[in-house]
């Protein structure tokens, strides 16, 4: 079980996840060359999740080469949701964001109509900001709206994970 960066191999098995008609509503997909190209550039980092050797989560983080502090979770997704997999990749993902980067923010935005996702988020210790009022265009011609959530580098340093009580402290 471990998050790894994504190679090109992982392409297929990163547009299964994110054509699963359950994310139809609530995430994007790219086509493989803009995987691709997005995976070689320096400001993507793609992840995946692996146990026994198979992807079984994906995330994209963006904004990696702005100047402001800020990382972006562009793009997340499962092969199975209901198996306790985001009690384990979510926190692996944020300490990863705030240990390998600069980040003084990781952002991400989540769709209205997902409230399983927007449960994750606020139990890793997310701030939701607001809502960006109908910013998505769903294919059927109707807009969605999404919630914008946050966490600081601060906040992330005050987590209970952050920081386990000591032997004295028990």
């Amino acid at each position: 079980m471990a998050l790894v960066d994504a190679t090109p191999d992982d392409i297929p098995a990163i547009m299964a996840i994110e054509r699963d008609p359950a994310y139809e509503l609530f995430i994007g997909n790219f086509e493989a060359e803009e995987h691709a190209a997005r995976m070689a550039s320096t400001n993507d980092r793609y992840l995946v999740w692996r146990e026994e050797g198979a992807v079984l989560a994906f995330a994209i983080l963006s904004k990696l080469d702005e100047p402001h502090g800020v990382v972006l979770l562009k793009r997340i997704g499962a092969a199975r949701t209901d198996t306790g997999l985001s009690r384990r990749m979510m926190p692996a993902l944020i300490d990863l964001v705030f240990e390998e980067t600069g980040a003084n923010r990781f952002e991400l935005d989540v769709a209205v109509l997902n409230p399983r996702a927007t449960h994750v988020y606020r139990r890793e210790g997310f701030v939701q900001e607001g809502t960006v009022r109908e910013v998505y265009r769903h294919h059927d011609g109707g807009y969605h709206s999404s919630h914008l959530f946050s966490m600081l580098r601060r906040e992330w340093d005050a987590l209970p994970r952050r920081n386990p009580p000591t032997a004295g402290s028990l």
